[in-house]
């Protein structure tokens, strides 16, 4: 099938080369921020495309409208949709295929609406192996560390201890050399995702020392023999030592974590999966939007761009492009959104009156949702109210609570978007005071802003973000003003303690348990800590730095 593919054009991509050597010409075109238009860009070319592969660009936000016209095949690579889920679930939509550097995030895609997805993920070098005793560092990371990412901060802060220096803005033959003069590489993720340090650190032969997320991050390098994972920082520690204490091990780990490099994670391999996924489009039905269904799809990937402050686009334009879309309830969600953004109460006002007019929207808890509380930001509050009581009425609630201010509706409807699968946006920076909230994670937020004292949001919101992986720091705020309103319930204490360990806080991690076990023994559900730990602690490494500590919890089982 791949054999079918003779010619690709490339956007912002640099495996022109690569594709060269699969005997595949390539064209690599770099067109500025924004929105194009791809048969404008095509027609540059001496010939049309057999493929058109269009690479995330984190620095430069390219949108291709018009793809659905387009000679052939058009793929998106998503590089970062652990963080961008909120408007690639829509863009996607306009391809004949879409590929993803994360694996869940390709079943999203493709729940999202998405012709066909896969996993292809970030790829290695070739580099000479350089043997251990050459190099000068034991331990090497290189990434930014900002205050934005105070797990990252809590990292570096306890490896400083083993002689981990982070080296920031590092790229190229620059960040290579890093990697080659260090041992193991401890890698850490912003949100539980597959990243590309992985892949540069073993391409150097450097020991990738990688957190255990996503799962299936075990298949790309063999665990225990081409890298050691890790789930807390107890057993980062332990791998650590372990590495410390045997050279030659670690050594022959680096040796083959180097040689899967070479064997599996190449550019070229790469390469050769999106020349198969493109060949699969070629030979299956079906293919990116069209009409009605791709202006929706370019509609709501702008607005959602242009809400994150990701794509510098006028709020007129915004309206017209949703404007032009079929009034689908994600749509006239958004449409809400700008009016609101805007500040525009008299299109607020029109807009949520004939939402109301149709029984499927206002029934729709997104559209619900955003008519009520941009009302409240606007200042109507009787168009709140109404857009409140057209939900409860559509939903057949018999009984429903009373909405006395924003706070209320706030609560009420986090749960209602919950409830329907709209819990939070990774990567979506919310501001509560000049956005309307989207989903429960923002509604939580918002109703936080109103009412600091109030606990309810604190409990909904760290239970939502138990469910995102590397929200840790925002839960250990949480669970902690908890924590000092309840301080007699054990429950809480130990799952402080256990996100203290998922954020490097080795020390307070462990003193929060022992205060949670001994709360629990002073209250006689010594049994009921022990099972739960238990289930939390399969491997036994928090119970027995416990034991080091003269808590046994072992004899309460």
């Amino acid at each position: 099938m791949a054999a079918r593919i003779r010619n690709v054009c490339l956007i912002h991509s640099s495996l022109g080369p690569t594709f060269a050597g699969l005997g595949i010409a390539a064209t690599n075109l770099d067109p500025p921020a924004g929105v194009v238009s791809l048969p404008q860009l095509l027609a540059g070319l001496p010939e049309p495309p057999d493929c058109v592969i269009h690479h995330e660009h984190l620095g430069k936000r390219v949108i291709l409208t018009d793809t659905d016209a387009a000679p052939c095949p058009v793929l998106f690579w998503a590089h970062d949709p652990h963080l961008n889920f909120f408007w690639q679930r829509h863009y996607a939509r306009l391809f004949d295929a879409a590929a993803s550097t994360q694996p869940r995030q390709a079943g999203t895609l493709a729940a999202a609406g998405s012709p066909r997805t896969v996993w292809i993920t970030w790829s290695g070098q070739v580099r000479p192996f350089v043997p251990f005793a050459a190099r000068s560092r034991d331990l090497a990371f290189v990434g930014r560390t900002t205050p934005q990412r105070r797990r990252r901060i809590w990292f570096a802060e306890h490896l400083a201890a083993a002689g981990l220096v982070p080296c920031q803005d590092a790229y190229g033959p620059e960040l290579a050399a890093v990697y080659d003069d260090a041992r193991a590489c401890p890698n850490e993720c912003i949100a539980g995702e597959v990243n590309l340090r992985l892949f540069e650190a073993a391409s150097s032969g450097c020991l990738p020392v990688s957190e255990r997320q996503p799962p299936e991050v075990e298949t790309l390098f063999v665990p225990g023999t081409e890298a050691l994972y890790y789930e807390n920082v107890l057993e980062l520690d332990e791998h650590l030592h372990f590495l410390k204490a045997r050279p030659r091990v670690a050594e022959a780990m680096g040796r083959a974590a180097h040689a899967a490099v070479a064997a599996r994670h190449l550019p070229r391999h790469r390469a050769q999966a999106l020349l198969e996924l493109a060949a699969g489009a070629v030979a299956s039905p079906g293919g990116p939007a069209t009409g009605p269904d791709a202006r929706e799809a370019l509609a709501l990937t702008l607005f959602f761009l242009w809400r994150a402050g990701q794509l510098a686009l006028p709020g007129p334009e915004i309206w017209e492009r949703l404007s032009a879309a079929p009034p689908t309830p994600p749509v006239a969600a958004a449409l809400l959104h700008t009016a609101a953004d805007l500040g525009n109460r008299d299109l607020y006002a029109h807009l949520a009156g004939a939402c109301l007019g149709r029984p499927e929207l206002r029934a729709d808890a997104h559209v619900a949702a955003v008519a009520c509380l941009a009302g409240y930001r606007l200042g109507d509050h009787e168009a709140a109210r109404r857009a409140y009581a057209a939900f409860v009425g559509a939903t057949g609630k018999t009984r429903a609570a009373r909405l006395d201010d924003p706070f209320d509706a706030l609560v009420f409807f986090a749960a209602a978007l919950e409830a329907v699968g709209r819990d939070a946006a990774r990567g979506m920076a919310f501001d509560p005071g000049r956005q309307t909230p989207d989903n429960a994670a923002e509604c939580l937020i918002a109703a936080k802003v109103l009412r600091p004292e109030a606990l309810e949001p604190d409990r909904r919101l760290a239970a939502i973000l138990r469910r995102h992986p590397g929200t840790q720091a925002e839960r250990l705020g949480l669970l902690s003003n908890l924590s000092l309103h309840r301080p007699a319930d054990w429950s809480l204490g130990l799952e402080l303690a256990l996100v203290n360990l998922t954020a490097f806080r080795r020390e307070p991690g462990i003193e929060e348990a022992m205060a949670a076990a001994q709360t629990a023994m002073a209250q006689g559900q010594a049994a009921r800590f022990a099972r739960r730990l238990a289930a939390a602690d399969s491997t036994g490494r928090l119970v027995a730095a416990l034991a080091e500590r003269g808590v046994s919890v072992l004899s309460a089982t």
